[in-house]
Protein backbone atom coordinates (compact mmCIF):
# COMPACT_ATOMS: atom_id res chain seq x y z
CA UNK A 1 0.00 0.00 0.00
CA UNK A 2 2.93 2.30 0.69
CA UNK A 3 4.31 1.95 -2.83
CA UNK A 4 0.82 2.09 -4.39
CA UNK A 5 0.46 5.54 -2.87
CA UNK A 6 3.90 6.57 -4.09
CA UNK A 7 5.08 7.07 -0.51
CA UNK A 8 8.67 6.60 0.57
CA UNK A 9 9.50 4.89 3.83
CA UNK A 10 10.21 8.33 5.28
CA UNK A 11 6.76 9.58 4.29
CA UNK A 12 5.02 6.56 5.86
CA UNK A 13 7.20 6.96 8.95
CA UNK A 14 6.04 10.57 9.21
CA UNK A 15 2.36 9.64 8.84
CA UNK A 16 2.49 6.62 11.17
CA UNK A 17 4.97 7.70 13.83
CA UNK A 18 6.91 4.47 13.28
CA UNK A 19 10.60 4.36 12.51
CA UNK A 20 11.81 3.89 8.96
CA UNK A 21 13.67 0.73 10.03
CA UNK A 22 10.51 -0.78 11.56
CA UNK A 23 8.58 -0.13 8.37
CA UNK A 24 11.26 -1.74 6.21
CA UNK A 25 11.43 -4.81 8.45
CA UNK A 26 7.64 -5.25 8.47
CA UNK A 27 7.35 -4.75 4.71
CA UNK A 28 10.17 -7.19 3.98
CA UNK A 29 8.77 -9.80 6.38
CA UNK A 30 11.68 -9.75 8.83
CA UNK A 31 9.34 -8.93 11.72
CA UNK A 32 5.61 -9.15 12.21
CA UNK A 33 5.37 -5.91 14.17
CA UNK A 34 3.27 -5.23 17.22
CA UNK A 35 -0.46 -4.63 17.38
CA UNK A 36 0.40 -0.99 18.15
CA UNK A 37 2.46 -0.81 14.93
CA UNK A 38 -0.37 -2.26 12.82
CA UNK A 39 -2.81 0.17 14.44
CA UNK A 40 -0.54 3.09 13.53
CA UNK A 41 -0.20 1.80 9.96
CA UNK A 42 -3.96 1.45 9.57
CA UNK A 43 -4.46 5.06 10.65
CA UNK A 44 -1.64 6.34 8.46
CA UNK A 45 -3.01 4.51 5.40
CA UNK A 46 -6.61 5.44 6.26
CA UNK A 47 -7.82 1.82 6.27
CA UNK A 48 -9.20 -0.41 8.99
CA UNK A 49 -7.06 -2.83 10.93
CA UNK A 50 -9.34 -5.58 9.62
CA UNK A 51 -8.37 -4.59 6.09
CA UNK A 52 -4.66 -4.90 6.85
CA UNK A 53 -5.03 -8.24 8.62
CA UNK A 54 -7.28 -9.63 5.86
CA UNK A 55 -4.44 -9.04 3.40
CA UNK A 56 -2.23 -11.28 5.54
CA UNK A 57 -4.76 -14.11 5.23
CA UNK A 58 -5.13 -13.98 1.43
CA UNK A 59 -3.97 -17.32 0.08
CA UNK A 60 -3.14 -18.62 3.55
CA UNK A 61 -4.41 -22.03 4.52
CA UNK A 62 -5.27 -22.17 8.22
CA UNK A 63 -3.82 -25.05 10.20
CA UNK A 64 -6.01 -28.14 10.39
CA UNK A 65 -8.25 -28.38 13.38
CA UNK A 66 -7.14 -31.02 15.80
CA UNK A 67 -9.59 -33.62 17.06
CA UNK A 68 -10.23 -33.55 20.77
Amino acid sequence: MRSERGWTYDELAHHSGLSRRTLIEIEQGRTIGSLKSWHALAHALNVSGDYLFAALCDGHTPPAETAE
